[in-house]
């Protein structure tokens, strides 16, 4: 999902390539989330994807897929990572990782 403020989410359909974080200033809360290469400057400390990553994205398009068909997902359901003032310590966490990681040119 590619958020564009007012207008809403929309999809993009590339594969996605790092995982990274959300933070959603409503309800103060931070999510795991992916993208692709053009996209990957929209996520907090992205990364390249990790083997549980992908079983993340199995799981959502899993999810997705039953629920466009109509019927009730039964599986686990996904939360935040973390929410409040939790959630603003990962995110300081988070970027002092990508600072080390990945410094600006």
């Amino acid at each position: 999902m590619i958020h564009r403020g007012t207008t809403g989410p929309d999809h993009c359909a590339a594969e996605p390539t790092v995982a990274g974080l959300w933070w959603s200033a409503h309800g103060r809360t931070v999510w795991l989330a992916f993208a692709c290469a053009a996209h990957a400057d929209e996520l907090i400390a992205p990364r390249p994807l990790l083997p549980r990553d992908r079983d993340v994205l199995t799981r959502r398009r899993d999810k997705r897929r039953t629920q466009l068909a109509g019927q009730r997902w039964a599986g686990e359901q996904e939360g935040p990572l973390a929410r409040g003032a939790a959630a603003e310590r990962l995110l300081e966490r988070a970027n002092a990782w990508a600072q080390r990681h990945h410094p600006p040119h």
